[in-house]
């Protein structure tokens, strides 16, 4: 199974990038960066919190869950 941040098509239907949504939020720019990039490990409520809040979208919009074969 694999969980997948739709923060990078977020940011492009808005326009925005990594930095803006840095400075917008207060999240930090590597948390931002990892959670572009796909390259996180696991996400803070806080920080959930604040995307949703941010982009007006729920957890499912912000991820998706992957199943692979043998999942």
């Amino acid at each position: 199974m694999k969980v997948i941040c739709k923060l990078k098509q977020l940011m492009d239907e808005q326009g925005l990038n990594q930095t803006q949504l840095a400075d917008a939020t207060g999240l930090s720019p590597t948390t931002v960066g990892k959670l572009y990039r796909n390259q996180f490990e696991r996400i803070d409520k806080d920080t959930l919190m604040v995307l949703c809040k941010f982009f007006r979208k729920g957890i499912g919009d912000l991820f998706e869950v992957m199943f692979e074969e043998g999942d």
